[in-house]
């Protein structure tokens, strides 16, 4: 059962393993204020877990890819 994502930006084609959230946070001592008020830059992003024909793992963002085919039928059947 395999679920087959192409990447939007680039075309290529991945096998979808799993999915998962990626968040960050990272502070920054204020230029007067120094660590009481320290500037702060936060953000999360949806990610899914592929790897491509050579059996590299990597993650991609979800909002930048669609799905291709589940079990070698294209997503329009199931519909």
């Amino acid at each position: 059962m395999a679920t087959i994502v192409k990447h939007t930006e680039s075309g290529e084609k991945y096998v979808l393993l799993g999915s998962g959230f990626g968040a960050y946070q990272s502070k920054k001592p204020n230029w007067f204020f120094g660590d009481l008020m320290a500037d702060t830059d936060e953000g999360q992003y949806a990610m899914i877990c592929v790897c491509n024909s050579e059996g590299q793992i990597g993650w991609l963002e979800s909002s930048k890819v669609v799905v291709d085919t589940v079990d070698g039928k294209a997503v329009q059947s199931f519909f």
